[in-house]
């Protein structure tokens, strides 16, 4: 049982681990590659999520939750990526 979510955990981290070279790639792609059908396939996102955060005001202070994901397609090639490095070690 423990390896199990030993592994799970690992595949998690490839995972996020992909998203975030992900979201680095995107960064990249968008100050290098001009504007047009390529960036437009690459750059568009779909945004997942709360679109407005919640607040709790207590009376001695505020809760605010809120999580929003910002998915385009270099998201989703690193978080393949990552499961494929999971897969192979």
């Amino acid at each position: 049982m423990a390896q199990s979510k030993k592994g799970m955990m690992l595949l998690f981290l490839f995972i996020f681990l992909g998203a975030a070279l992900g979201s680095i790639l995107t960064s990249i792609f968008n100050v290098f590659v001009p504007s047009g059908p390529l960036a437009h396939v690459f750059l568009s996102q779909v945004t997942v999520g709360s679109m407005h955060p919640v607040t709790i005001s207590l009376v001695l202070f505020d809760l605010t939750f809120g999580l929003e994901f910002h998915i385009n397609l270099l998201n989703i090639l690193g978080m393949i990526m990552g499961y494929y490095v999971y897969q192979s070690s």
